[in-house]
């Protein structure tokens, strides 16, 4: 078997995270956690159907409550759908966020490898199995994996450029499925 069917690491890979992707990121998880559900859809709908048919039906001064009715429904959609995803990435700035880099990955049949750089001097390895990551994340930019070592949480931010013939999405993919299950929808 050569190295380019290999379906593992065979020396970790760089691991680089810009603050852009990791912002990006987190606005994708926020806007994931924060969608309207179709039954306020529903709701606002039926309340604005109402709202309009009162003011066709209704003549004089009985149409103002249908007219407050559909500014209330405008000003909410307003604040739930440009409000708060704003204040939401204002808040998010508020927190620094570091650049990631000199660090290693690489992709084994145990699970996930991370090899801390100094120079070019290995300072600190870290094992997580697959057995360990409690969910993941599939979108088209990034994979996102948490999990659970010796009680301590953390998770594994994964942009897409890192997929190459040295370190396989595919089978990350492969063993997530097998060990976690389906990627949760974002």
């Amino acid at each position: 078997m050569t190295s380019t069917n290999y379906p593992y690491t065979l020396q970790p890979v760089p691991y680089e995270v810009s603050v852009e992707e990791q912002r990006a990121a987190q606005m994708m998880m926020w806007q994931n956690t924060n969608k309207m559900k179709p039954r306020t859809w529903a709701i606002l709908g039926v309340i604005t159907a109402l709202a309009i048919l009162g003011l066709i039906f209704l003549k004089n001064y009985s149409t103002a409550f249908c007219w407050v009715t559909l500014v209330c429904v405008a000003i909410f959609l307003v604040v739930r759908l440009v409000a708060f995803p704003w204040y939401a990435k204002k808040k998010m700035a508020e927190f620094p966020v570091q650049e990631i880099k000199g660090l290693r990955l690489g992709v084994q049949p145990t699970g996930m490898v991370m090899q801390q750089m100094r120079g070019n001097i290995p300072q600190g390895m870290m094992n997580v199995e697959w057995k360990e990551i409690s969910e993941w994340h599939d979108t088209p930019e990034f994979i996102l994996m948490t999990f659970t070592v010796k009680g301590q949480q953390g998770s594994f931010f994964l942009p897409k450029r890192m997929d190459s013939k040295g370190f396989s999405f595919t089978s990350i993919r492969k063993h997530l499925n097998e060990t976690v299950g389906p990627a949760k929808k974002i």
